[in-house]
């Protein structure tokens, strides 16, 4: 299993604005009938301010492109993270594999 973590750096007081958009994207995603990989929405309470995380667990390096296509071509998904943009100062996307789990 691989986790991508994007972490995106709000500007100044876009917080409460950027998860709300976050949320509605993720709702969306769930209604979805493509299945979209399990995810979560971590926001910051110490280190960095005005830090957001979006974690998903994808299967396997594979996965990405049918990941990237559905979030690329899906008009709802476009149109919020349209609105996010601009909240946003700066991103890192990271990649993980899972190696254990308790």
């Amino acid at each position: 299993m691989i986790i991508e973590r994007n972490t995106f750096y709000l500007k100044f007081g876009k917080a409460k604005e950027s998860i709300e958009i976050w949320k509605q994207i993720l709702e969306v995603a769930k209604k979805s009938t493509v299945k979209s990989p399990e995810m979560r929405l971590l926001s910051d309470i110490s280190g960095t301010a005005y830090t957001l995380v979006l974690e998903m667990h994808i299967g396997s390096l594979v996965d990405l492109n049918s990941k990237n296509t559905i979030w690329a071509t899906h008009p709802s998904f476009q149109e919020m993270y349209q609105k996010f943009i601009p909240l946003c100062d700066r991103a890192e996307r990271e990649y993980y594999r899972i190696e254990a789990m308790i």
